[in-house]
C-alpha cells in the first residue's frame, strides 16, 4: 500500500489532481480486496469501472471545501476554531464518500447526502472524534517533509475502510454463516 500510495500521490501531483479522487478510490479498492482476503494488486488503483467522474466529482467537492475553509481559517481567530472544528468530519466523510461511491456505486450527492446523515446524527460527537484521530494520522504523516505519509495514509485508509464495512457493510464472499 505504501507503493501505491507514492504512485498514486506523484499521478495526483502530475495531473494536477484530476486523478487524485479516482486514485484514492483505486487504494480503497485495494483495501477492501484486501478486507474480502483477496490479494490487491497494483491494477486495482486504475480499475475504477465506470466511476472515474463520481470519483473526480467526490474530491473536487471536498478539495474545494478544504480549500474554502483553509481560506476563512487563515482571517480570524474564530473562523480558524470553526475550520479545526470542520476538518475531522470532513476527513471522516470524505472517505465514506468514497467508499459509497466505490461499493454501492452511488452517485455523489446521494454519497454526501447518505454521509450526512449519518455522521450528523445523535452520534455526531462519536464521528468527529473519530475523524479527528483519521486527520491527526493524516497531518502526522505530513512530519519529516511528507515521508511519513507512505506510512500513514495507507493506514488511515485501511482504518477508514473497516470503519466503512462495521457501519455500511459489504457483502463478503468468504463469510460463513454459523
Amino acid at each position: 500500500m505504501s507503493v501505491a500510495s507514492l504512485l498514486a500521490f506523484i499521478l495526483s501531483v502530475c495531473t494536477l489532481g484530476i486523478l487524485a479522487g479516482p486514485l484514492l478510490m483505486g487504494l480503497f479498492r485495494m483495501a477492501f480486496a484486501t478486507m474480502r482476503g483477496e490479494r490487491p494488486v497494483m491494477g486495482d488503483m486504475f480499475n475504477w469501472r465506470g466511476r472515474f467522474l463520481q470519483s473526480f466529482l467526490t474530491a473536487l467537492i471536498y478539495g474545494a471545501i478544504y480549500a474554502g475553509l483553509g481560506g476563512i481559517g487563515n482571517n480570524n481567530a474564530f473562523f480558524g476554531l470553526l475550520s479545526a472544528a470542520a476538518t475531522p468530519m470532513l476527513t471522516l466523510m470524505f472517505g465514506f464518500t468514497t467508499s459509497l461511491v466505490l461499493e454501492r456505486d452511488m452517485d455523489v450527492v446521494n454519497a454526501i447526502n447518505h454521509v450526512g446523515r449519518l455522521v450528523f446524527s445523535r452520534d455526531a460527537f462519536m464521528w468527529w472524534v473519530v475523524g479527528l484521530v483519521f486527520a491527526a494520522i493524516t497531518a502526522g504523516g505530513f512530519i519529516g517533509c511528507g515521508i511519513g505519509i507512505l506510512i500513514t495514509l495507507p493506514w488511515m485508509i485501511s482504518a477508514s475502510a473497516v470503519a466503512y464495512r462495521d457501519v455500511f457493510g459489504f457483502d463478503d464472499p468468504n463469510r460463513t454463516n454459523a
